[in-house]
């Protein structure tokens, strides 16, 4: 049987997945005209396993016919694309200098670029925070801030993104200095060092718990936690705390959105190997 109907694809997704799959879809078409995208669209949610494909549903045989998609999910797909060209990963037209607007669009050179990622993308919040949920016993309230962190971000408004991203990571350490001091097995050596960490100062504590990571924890930790473990501890935890410290200060120091990505990018790998350690000193003593 030949037939020259819409191939519609059934969908039961959130607006956020079906952004995922618009940013998937964007990879390998990142130009063309809205209605179009549809197909590409229809494409990723069964090539990525989240709808059926229609010439599996029936005995049809379809001839250069594109995939179609529920009105609901044409609608989300216009609004997503005004989303991307707010957020400056997408521009109206082809950049031909012919097509200029709408409902032709392009991937602008910083979409380029975002989208050669393949770490957690920060404009695709769904996935990005699936990544943070999968992390073992992740803690709600460094999830809250990390959301609150990727909205900030995608609207452009870079300070409320770096205070937020910084609050995450504070919640981190704390909760990674907690497990410390639980660990340690000596009474005098528990007290003291719970009364150095008795302090506002997350620096503060920060450094006490460097102390006894150095001398006490890293010469017995197994090699998959050990690695890389000072740049994540040290130096990316340093780099977020600077950074929230001089948007949440009055000190007109500018945010740069690249550099505010790539620590958004790095964070789950940072929390991963926070909570690495915070899960192996919860099952050994110091």
């Amino acid at each position: 049987m030949i037939s020259y109907n819409n191939l519609k694809v059934k969908l039961d997704i959130s607006y956020e997945q079906t952004r995922s799959l618009m940013i998937e879809a964007l990879k390998s078409n990142p130009s063309g005209q809205i209605i179009g995208f549809h197909h590409h669209l229809a494409k990723q949610a069964i090539e990525k396993g989240i709808a059926s494909d229609p010439h599996t549903a029936s005995n049809t045989r379809i001839i250069n016919q594109p995939y179609d998609l529920p009105q609901k999910y044409k609608i989300w797909t216009e609004d997503i694309i005004w989303d991307l060209v707010i957020e400056g990963l997408v521009r109206p037209g082809l950049g031909d200098g012919i097509n200029n607007g709408l409902p032709w669009f392009h991937l602008s050179e910083h979409g380029k670029n975002v989208l050669q990622n393949q770490s957690p993308q920060p404009y695709d919040p769904d996935g990005y925070l699936a990544t943070v949920r999968n992390i073992p016993h992740v803690d709600s309230i460094i999830f809250t801030y990390i959301e609150e962190s990727l909205k900030a971000f995608r609207i452009h408004c870079l300070l409320s993104s770096a205070i937020t991203l910084g609050c995450a990571s504070e919640k981190a350490i704390l909760i990674l200095i907690d497990a410390c001091k639980n660990a340690i097995q000596n009474p005098t050596d528990k007290a003291n060092f719970a009364k150095q960490t008795n302090t506002i100062s997350i620096k503060k504590k920060h450094d006490e718990f460097k102390s006894i990571l150095n001398t006490k924890i890293i010469p017995v930790l197994p090699k998959d936690i050990k690695e890389n473990l000072d740049n994540y501890l040290n130096g990316i935890f340093s780099i977020i705390r600077t950074q929230r410290n001089d948007a949440g200060h009055p000190s007109g120091n500018i945010v740069k959105r690249e550099h505010l990505y790539s620590y958004l990018v790095t964070f789950p790998e940072y929390l991963k190997k926070v909570y690495s350690l915070i899960d192996w000193l919860n099952a050994n003593k110091i």
